[in-house]
């Protein structure tokens, strides 16, 4: 996240000179109209806020790429429980109650789940009591 939040603060810095320059040009509108220096200015402008896009579109990317990953993780594990807990109960070898119990806690334990009836239980200890 620190990765992330240096970009903004780089792109926030970028959008401030981009804003300078718009204030400068309002808060001097005659001089900037009897130069006929309206387009100069509107160029200067959209120059100052490329930097910005860029660096937005790339954070975009960077951090689209990141969740895709980590969710491609932690899905791939819950399909290879559950197909490794399909082959031990085709091969007799496991119950699908003693599987299920086993894909639920690993579902419980991604999502950190802290407390039941109160108290701070681990959610394996929850999961043997069933």
């Amino acid at each position: 996240m620190k990765f992330i939040q240096g970009f903004s603060a780089d792109a926030k810095l970028m959008y401030e000179e981009a804003s300078q320059v718009a204030n400068d040009a309002v808060s001097s509108i005659r001089t900037v109209a009897s130069f006929s220096a309206e387009e100069k200015v509107m160029d200067l402008y959209k120059k100052k806020c490329e930097g910005p896009l860029r660096a937005g579109i790339r954070t975009g990317i960077i951090s689209g790429i990141g969740f895709g990953v980590s969710f491609f993780l932690l899905f791939g594990v819950y399909a290879a429980s559950f197909y490794a807990g399909a082959r031990l109960v085709e091969d007799e070898k496991t119950t699908f109650p003693k599987v299920f119990r086993v894909c639920v806690l690993f579902i419980l334990r991604s999502l950190q789940t802290p407390t039941f009836n109160n108290k701070w239980i681990s959610v394996s200890e929850c999961i043997y009591e069933w």
